[in-house]
C-alpha cells in the first residue's frame, strides 16, 4: 500500500511540474497583459512591440524563434485557420505592416497594441478581415 501511494505521490507531482510547451506559452503571455508597448521593445522592463512579445515569451519557455514578424511569418509551420491551436501565432496584414498575436483560446488571442500595450483580445471582425496565416513552432 505504501508503495502504490508514493507511485501516485511521484506521478501527481510529475503532472503538476511539467506543463505542455503551448500551455506554458499562453500562461506566460496572459501574465504579460498590462505591460506597456514599446516600438522595439521585446521586455517586461522596456515594453513589447508585437513581434517582441511573441520573442520574449517563447524564448522564456526554451522555444528560440525569430525577432521580426516577418521572420517568425517565415520559418513557423504554415497553418490553415482551422488548425490554429493555443499556443500558435497569428499574423495579420495592414497595409505594408505585418503584426503578430499569440491564439490563447478559441476567439482570442494576446498581442501588443500600440495603443493599449499588451492586452487579451476577441478575435472580430476586424482582425479576421486582416488575417493572413497562422505559424505552429510548437
Amino acid at each position: 500500500m505504501k508503495k502504490i501511494g508514493i507511485i501516485l505521490m511521484v506521478l501527481l507531482w510529475g503532472c503538476s511540474v511539467r506543463e505542455s510547451p503551448a500551455r506554458a506559452v499562453v500562461s506566460k503571455a496572459l501574465s504579460l497583459v498590462g505591460s506597456p508597448y514599446k516600438y522595439g521593445g521585446d521586455s517586461p522592463s522596456r515594453g513589447f512591440d508585437c513581434s517582441g512579445l511573441v520573442y520574449y515569451v517563447y524564448r522564456s519557455v526554451g522555444i528560440q524563434i525569430p525577432r521580426t514578424a516577418e521572420g517568425q511569418l517565415r520559418k513557423g509551420k504554415k497553418l490553415h485557420l482551422r488548425q490554429i491551436k493555443p499556443g500558435d501565432l497569428l499574423f495579420f496584414q495592414f497595409g505594408n505592416s505585418l503584426h503578430v498575436g499569440i491564439f490563447v483560446a478559441p476567439g482570442y488571442m494576446v498581442h501588443a497594441s500600440p495603443d493599449r500595450g499588451v492586452v487579451k483580445e476577441r478575435l472580430g471582425k476586424y482582425w479576421r478581415r486582416h488575417f493572413i496565416k497562422g505559424v505552429r513552432y510548437l
